[in-house]
């Protein structure tokens, strides 16, 4: 599988979660036991329309762009 489809998205394995996930987190760090239905809908929310994530995403992405070119592995076509 390659990690960048036709229409350039990322399509790697990284991002995948899932309700078993989800109910770790809510056992470890709430002592809690969510119903199945509540579990999907705290992973659904979790990713839809969410600003904060994406600023972090971007972030990232611009931390990686800098690293890479402070270690050379870059090639810019522009300065």
């Amino acid at each position: 599988m390659k990690s960048i489809n036709d229409e350039g998205y990322y399509v790697g394995p990284e991002m995948e979660w899932n309700v078993e996930d989800v109910e770790a987190i809510a056992v470890r760090d709430f002592e809690l036991e969510l119903s199945q239905e509540d579990l999907k809908r705290v992973l659904i929310s979790s990713f839809q329309d969410n600003d904060w994530l994406m600023e972090k995403i971007h972030d990232c992405i611009k931390d990686t762009i800098h690293y890479m070119l402070l270690e050379g592995e870059l090639n810019p076509l522009t300065k």
